[in-house]
């Protein structure tokens, strides 16, 4: 296998296309010890999964606006037939994403760990050529890409650092990771230097696979100056939104199906958006038989800003889980001033408290129905500007990319 050829693209997204009266200019910090942060996500978005991992590259964003931050990601690809490494900068974080040819059958395991061992080398050498060596590796998701920063670390003295989004570590939930994969994730989590979950529950999963590691939470993150709040007056009708991947099991949108038709057998004033990049066929056939089924509506893949514009025009963000850490559209229907109902599920009750929105047992339909009504009758009353100041503190930009660099420089300066 060979690399046949490697793409470069470059785009100057430094400022947000925002009115012209609220363009926002997202600067570095003018520091002159900017430090060289290696990113190594094993979610991430890319050409054949555009959403996957996307709070890992916000995460990226946030870090830059205080040192030199570079991405690299190996995506295993059916549609490729050598190896590619694309090169990107953007909002001033550079991304290499290596793709190699994914092989099926007979023996494709391990051919298929040479693929990757060999693009995320590749992409190491092309970054040590521009870069030099990173001051510290920052691993996102240790499974499976957690094994090459071990190996930066036992080959060059590289220290690495760790944040875990996964659900996996969940052994209550039906999408545990298996035996095989937990060990592996040990492996990778008891040579960090810091383990960084997104939420205190998670970190409590974490602590009974590795005990005597170093933790540290650090939240998802949200763009500020996307997310905002809207100026113009909200519509009469109140409108829900639901974003998410849409998987069953977790997500359970039959559930809340079943709530709304519910709940529009009483009043028809409100709309529901579906908005997922999964496969939600099953929802669409539950949701064409109910009696007011033109209330519900759904949408493919946005864009971040797509998400945002929705959010700003939305009364009301609602998730019906089985199981969560700490979903990214929370924090980002925060910072656009808006309510939350959710399922009192692992990290979210971390932050959604009375004073931003309602939580209801898991799989509890009646206490749904009863939320959505408490919305619709206005009666619960949140101030916007109290939510998104909320957001400002535990979510933004600055602020959590205040964070990372004050924990970069404790390990390495």
């Amino acid at each position: 296998m060979r690399a046949d050829f490697i793409t470069t693209i470059r785009t100057h997204h430094f400022y947000l296309n925002l009115p012209s009266d609220q363009t926002i200019y997202l600067e570095r910090s003018s520091s002159d010890t900017h430090l060289k942060i290696l990113f190594i996500s094993s979610w991430y978005p890319n050409e054949d999964q555009p959403t996957l991992g996307n709070f890992v590259q916000k995460h990226a964003q946030a870090a830059a606006l205080f040192n030199e931050i570079t991405v690299i990601t190996v995506v295993s690809s059916a549609k490729r037939k050598s190896l590619h490494i694309e090169k990107k900068t953007e909002r001033e974080v550079t991304e290499y994403i290596a793709y190699f040819p994914k092989q099926r059958g007979p023996f494709s395991k391990g051919v298929n760990y040479l693929r990757n061992k060999k693009a995320f080398w590749k992409a190491f050498d092309m970054y040590r050529a521009e870069h030099g060596m990173p001051d510290l590796v920052h691993v996102h998701v240790s499974y499976p890409l957690g094994i090459w920063a071990r190996s930066l670390r036992n080959k060059f003295g590289i220290p690495y650092v760790v944040t875990e989004h996964a659900s996996g570590f969940h052994l209550e939930s039906d999408h545990a990771y298996p035996r095989r994969i937990l060990m592996f994730c040990k492996k990778i989590l008891s040579g960090a230097e810091v383990i960084l979950p997104v939420s205190e529950d998670l970190k409590i999963s974490l602590q009974r696979l590795v005990s005597d590691k170093q933790f540290d939470v650090v939240s998802n993150v949200v763009d500020e100056h996307l997310f905002r709040i809207q100026k113009s007056v909200p519509p009469d009708q109140v409108r829900f939104i639901h974003i998410s991947t849409g998987v069953d099991s977790i997500k359970n949108l039959s559930g809340m199906l079943r709530a709304v038709d519910q709940l529009s057998q009483k009043r028809q004033n409100f709309t529901l958006d579906i908005v997922s990049d999964g496969d939600v066929e099953y929802a669409k056939v539950r949701a064409s038989k109910m009696k007011h089924s033109s209330l519900v509506r759904f949408h493919a893949t946005k864009t971040t800003e797509e998400i945002a514009a929705m959010l700003r025009q939305s009364t009301c963000l609602v998730l019906f889980s089985n199981y969560e850490n700490f979903p990214c559209v929370i924090p980002e229907a925060f910072m656009c001033g808006i309510p939350v109902i959710s399922t009192a599920v692992n990290g979210i009750p971390e932050h959604v408290h009375s004073d931003k929105g309602i939580l209801i047992d898991k799989g509890n339909e009646l206490q749904l129905v009863q939320a959505m009504e408490t919305i619709l009758e206005k009666q619960f009353t949140a101030a916007p500007e109290k939510i998104r100041a909320y957001a400002l503190t535990h979510f933004s930009y600055s602020s959590v990319g205040k964070k990372l660099n004050e924990m970069y420089r404790r390990l390495v300066v």
